[in-house]
């Protein structure tokens, strides 16, 4: 009930911010025929078979949902708190905690060998599919061919498509169709294109599938979080904590705070330089429940701030970025470590 009145809240907030939203102008039939025969020889030129592309390609028209969806997303009004009671729900810790139990055997083998706690593979599997039952039925060839044409993504996509072309041109689709998302994101890991190619993961030796199998859902994701080579996880620490800070937060600490973000990560603000624990506790900052900050001074922490010096703030460690490579928003980073805490507890 709770995830059905959660669909019905996104449908309004979309459609709310969404009815003066200019509708696109669509390619006549000359225009996207030239733009789509310019990516057919494109993508015979980089390796695709011409049977793919031709048995993907020569029927796709362009979607103006699609282009819509992508232009007229509603605007980022929500607070921190107000994200988190629509994303972090009773049934979905409920679901998590049944998910983890039911899978544990495996989980805890495909930990182990990736080095990363179940929990934090399952908090991610529940916040994009909510643990692999809403993995989209919209045909990726279509809606990136559609977003390539668009000029707001067009480069981006490009890669997308050329991605989408080449797992089909591979046989590495089970079903021998790509289905997701509007924007292109498939399976229970709602992998992009180019990420599936790059760390998509066969577990069991019978070929990817993280559309059914489990196991390679699991590792394809605990593999995207741990193969960052510049940033590597840490299973003995966690993602990080809220924390309490210092009455006098807004003179004695604020202009420490500034922004630094992971490649390519834009979105990401109000984030500080790293300090020890111990100089985050000497500054007066403490668990949420007032107890002392741990005492791990080898360990990088950062303070957030996602809804500025008057919002809630967390002290995080370096595993947080990683979750911020596979969705660059503090919101869904801060969700995904809460969601491990609370399904494992």
């Amino acid at each position: 009930m709770i995830f059905r009145f959660v669909l019905i809240f996104l449908f309004i907030s979309f459609n709310a911010h969404t009815t003066d939203c200019e509708q696109p102008k669509m390619p006549t039939d000359d225009e996207w025929n030239i733009w789509l025969s310019n990516i057919k020889k494109e993508a015979l030129e980089i390796g695709i078979s011409q049977n793919t592309i031709s048995k993907q390609l020569n029927n796709v028209k362009p979607q103006s949902k699609i282009i819509m969806r992508d232009r007229c997303q509603p605007a980022s009004t929500m607070t921190l708190d107000e994200y988190l009671f629509y994303t972090i729900t009773k049934d979905k810790i409920f679901a998590g905690k049944n998910f983890l139990k039911k899978h544990e055997d495996l989980l805890k083998e495909i930990g182990e060998f990736f080095k990363i706690q179940p929990r934090f593979i399952v908090a991610v599997l529940g916040m994009e599919s909510y643990y692999g039952r809403n993995q989209g039925k919209i045909n990726s060839i279509i809606a990136i061919t559609t977003l390539a044409f668009d000029r707001r993504r067009s480069d981006f996509y490009k890669k997308q498509l050329f991605a989408a072309l080449e797992i089909l041109d591979k046989n590495l689709v089970p079903s021998g169709e790509l289905k997701g998302s509007w924007g292109g994101a498939v399976g229970m890991t709602q992998m992009i294109p180019t990420t599936f190619l790059e760390t998509a993961y066969d577990w069991d030796g019978d070929g990817i599938d993280i559309w059914n199998n489990y196991a390679d859902a699991f590792a394809s994701t605990a593999n995207y979080l741990t193969s960052l080579d510049k940033n590597p996880w840490s299973n003995d620490s966690t993602w990080g904590r809220e924390v309490l800070p210092p009455k006098d937060i807004s003179s004695s600490f604020f202009d420490t705070i500034k922004q630094i973000n992971p490649k390519g990560c834009g979105a990401v603000k109000r984030r500080s330089i790293p300090k020890t624990l111990s100089e985050w506790s000497k500054l007066g900052f403490t668990k949420i429940n007032g107890d002392p900050l741990p005492l791990r001074d080898a360990l990088e922490a950062r303070l957030i701030m996602p809804d500025g010096i008057d919002g809630r703030m967390f002290i995080v460690y370096p595993n947080y970025k990683n979750i911020l490579y596979y969705n660059c928003s503090s919101y869904y980073a801060v969700s995904v470590g809460l969601l491990s805490d609370k399904i494992s507890n």
